[in-house]
């Protein structure tokens, strides 16, 4: 936290610093009645005592530069807090919603080359009947990929050939964005208004040429028009339990709200200061005045998309009246906690002069009896007096101590609340991105499952090997695109598998799936539906001889005709290894290197034990791991935080319930609780 921002903002912090201030007006008050038992000494016995004065004037000044000192890291610690709270919030917005684009990428490079869309546009006789197939066609698209609000289809002069929402009454398209996609070598990410979508004002939309396979010609255009209001909203209310009386914005490269979690305060269009910077800003709207932080988005794989930021304002008035959390045990904090060096310097420093004083005061009581038998009545009278003004002034001293120990003790209370708090952020945090991801594979397997030559194919009474190269070679375009799987596989209603896409499996081909996942797809008839393999050691995800552990995602392949029959099925591998690690410690703190810190530690692991994935690589995948019971029974969507202590040290523990995403492990049709642990030295 920079020093220099927080003593320039002191005045206004510490007025809405309520324990700050008290602790503030509990000394001011002290140091008066510590300057009026001095002035009473000097009046009644600077001729005896005038050494004895001086120091402990001397001593008041020491403590005048610790009072300060500790008001200073009071308001520092306390800013510090809320500002990382905010901070990790607005960044988790902006965060969260890149991950989510990223996929968007693939989704419209790949169905811009789908084979139905492809020949579709290279008819030059459409009948209405065509057109009719192929809305049904992206209506099972946005059924499994509900991010999008509409899908449209455009040829290369801009004339709308097929699309999904009756209520967009739109039959041809002037937006440059259809010429600029037809010159791009890849997608374009587009946000403003758009006559793709007139009555929905600033849309965003990710287009992308569809080329003829065979002369790379232009066809026309795809746009994907993605659902921004309906994410925004759902990031907003997930994350409304870690912001409370603050409001969560994204702000494009003008400074412009585009989402707003209060349009109230903030509509969208309203212009925001921003600061990439500072550590804060002090702003005010509407006569309030708000703790304001932007930050830029970490990216996902490369991908950074628009230049949007993440910005959140926090009521300046409310951000500190938290009561502080006494519930921890100061002292064992004191002994164990890592941070609290840093904290208690200024109480021990207190601590010294506080103990150089009581000496001095104890050498003024002998001095007093000695001045007391003086045959000298003035120097008695001064000896009789001094007793009572150095007992006021240690007294004066206890106190002063004790606020300093007390202060301390909150402001230790005051990180470790705050360090819990952070922990279970994190948990909940990583759980949701695991949710999200998984959420993508459910849609893939079941999209790539109504592939026309996987139906055309399995429909075969015989299958060949020009047939199964043609699956090898769209399983393997696929794999290329979506690189979080390991290998893609057909098999057929004997659970046969066909063709795979990753060369190295090949040698699985011919193999019969009697696992009771492969027995659960062929059951399935409806084209929304899929089913997932437990968490599981297999051979179909191994390395150097190695099984190991994973989730396949599968589909069923129906017929063309009959929709009711089933031909086989899709299963895909997902490479679970490296992709749980990595979401792991994505969220997980690291330091300046980028190197996850010592002692934090990151896990997915189910209620009964079985665990899925750690950052600790002394943990194997697939042991059973004792949980703590608070933790085993939350329910979805909820979580919790504890302080425990191991080997002489302190540590937060967060743990987070799966919620599902959409309507991902949400509406039934798949159930599966996974727990998100993590561990955090403070």
């Amino acid at each position: 936290m920079n020093h220099t921002l927080t003593e320039k903002h002191s005045k206004q912090l510490l007025q809405v610093m309520p324990t700050t201030s008290n602790c503030m007006s509990r000394l001011t008050r002290l140091d008066r009645q510590w300057t009026m038992a001095t002035m009473t000494g000097k009046i009644n016995c600077s001729r005896i005592a005038q050494t004895l004065i001086d120091f402990i004037i001397k001593t008041q000044e020491n403590f005048s530069g610790l009072r300060q000192n500790l008001i200073e890291i009071l308001i520092k610690e306390n800013t510090h807090k809320v500002v990382q709270e905010i901070s990790a919030v607005a960044q988790v917005v902006i965060d969260i919603l890149k991950r989510n684009l990223f996929e968007r990428t693939a989704d419209v490079g790949f169905l811009a080359t789908d084979d139905d869309l492809v020949r579709f546009l290279d008819n030059p006789e459409r009948t209405l009947h065509d057109v009719s197939i192929i809305e049904d066609r992206l209506r099972e698209y946005r059924d499994k990929y509900t991010v999008y609000n509409e899908i449209v289809i455009l040829d290369t002069a801009g004339q709308v050939c097929a699309h999904l929402d009756q209520n967009n009454h739109i039959t041809s398209s002037r937006d440059p964005l259809i010429t600029e996609t037809l010159a791009a070598a890849d997608y374009i990410e587009t946000y403003r208004t758009s006559d793709l979508a007139p009555e929905e004002g600033e849309v965003l939309i990710y287009s992308q040429a569809i080329k003829s396979p065979d002369t790379g010609a232009n066809l026309g255009v795809l746009c994907l028009i993605f659902d921004f209001a309906g994410e925004m909203d759902g990031i907003f209310k997930h994350l409304s339990e870690f912001s409370k009386d603050t409001i969560l914005i994204v702000l494009d490269d003008r400074g412009q709200a585009i989402a707003s979690s209060d349009t109230d305060t903030v509509p969208t269009g309203k212009k925001i200061i921003m600061n990439l910077e500072e550590d804060f800003q002090i702003i005010n709207i509407k006569e309030t005045p708000y703790l304001s932080k932007t930050v830029k988005t970490k990216g996902y794989q490369g991908f950074f998309g628009l230049p949007w930021y993440g910005h959140v304002l926090k009521k300046l008035d409310t951000a500190f009246s938290e009561d502080s959390d006494n519930s921890f045990d100061a002292a064992a904090i004191r002994e164990k906690a890592h941070f609290s060096a840093r904290l208690t310097h200024v109480e021990e420093a207190s601590e010294n002069v506080l103990s150089d004083l009581e000496l001095v005061v104890q050498n003024g009581e002998i001095m007093a009896a000695k001045k007391c038998i003086e045959p000298n009545p003035v120097e008695q009278m001064e000896g009789r007096a001094l007793p009572h003004i150095l007992n006021e002034i240690k007294k004066i001293g206890d106190q002063v101590q004790h606020v300093f120990q007390h202060s301390t003790d909150e402001l230790l209370q005051l990180v470790t609340a705050s360090r819990l708090h952070d922990t279970q952020f994190l948990a909940q945090l990583a759980i949701d991105i695991m949710d999200r991801n998984l959420y993508e594979r459910a849609n893939d397997c079941r999209w790539w499952a109504l592939t026309s030559d996987f139906k055309t194919i399995l429909a075969k009474p015989e299958k060949n090997e020009a047939d199964r190269d043609q699956m090898r070679k769209i399983l393997g375009y696929i794999n290329s695109l979506y690189t979080v799987y390991t290998n893609l596989f057909i098999y057929d209603r004997s659970g046969k598998i066909l063709a795979c896409s990753n060369p190295g499996e090949y040698d699985k081909e011919g193999r019969i799936l009697n696992a009771g996942y492969v027995g659960e797809a062929l059951r399935i008839t409806d084209s929304q539906l899929y089913c997932v393999s437990d968490f599981f050691k297999t051979d179909l995800y191994a390395t150097e001889g190695r099984d190991r552990y994973t989730y396949i995602y599968n589909a069923s392949i129906t017929s063309h005709e009959d929709s009711s029959h089933v031909l086989g099925g899709i299963g895909i591998v997902f490479d679970s290894e490296p992709e749980f690690e990595a979401m792991l410690g994505d969220v997980l703190p690291q330091d300046g290197q980028g190197r996850i810190i010592e002692g934090a530690e990151g896990m997915f692991v189910e209620p009964g034990g079985k665990l899925i994935s750690s950052t600790n690589p002394e943990r194997d995948t697939g042991e059973i791991i004792t949980l703590d019971p608070d933790f085993t029974q939350l329910s979805e969507g909820e979580s919790a935080v504890k302080l425990i202590e191991e080997d002489g040290s302190l540590y937060a523990v967060g743990c987070a319930h799966s919620a599902g995403y959409r309507e991902y492990k949400r509406d039934g049709s798949y159930k599966n609780d996974v727990l998100c642990m993590v561990r955090v030295l403070i």
